[in-house]
């Protein structure tokens, strides 16, 4: 029996389109029109993950306001993150026995009246 090899770019050409299709979740920011992502969100419930919102915000040290498109999905992804980071934080204060208003000698910081 003689078996054939296809290169990789041959056999990503036999898949059908369909298959190659992107996942639900997209990671990064969307790229598409905004009548675009009307017609996309037509298809889709409110709380599908898959479903595009936008925000408008100025980037820090910024006044102009630039707009982000992300699925929900990746919006909860990011916000998942950013929690996680700040429980992080909160939690490595606490385990130093400091508040900020008591930081160790040494450190820089605000001055403290004596």
């Amino acid at each position: 029996m003689r078996m054939s090899l296809l290169s990789p770019g041959l056999a990503a050409a036999a898949i059908p389109a369909t298959a190659l299709a992107a996942p639900e979740t997209v990671e990064g920011p969307v790229k598409m029109k905004p009548s675009e992502i009307r017609a996309y969100n037509a298809l889709l419930k409110p709380t599908d993950p898959a479903y595009i919102l936008c925000v408008k915000a100025a980037p820090t040290g910024s006044v102009i306001l630039r707009t982000t498109c992300r699925t929900r999905g990746e919006w909860e992804r990011l916000a998942e993150i950013g929690n996680a980071d700040a429980l992080a934080w909160v939690n490595d204060a606490r385990t130093r026995q400091f508040s900020i208003s008591e930081e160790p000698a040494g450190s820089v910081g605000p001055a403290t009246p004596n």
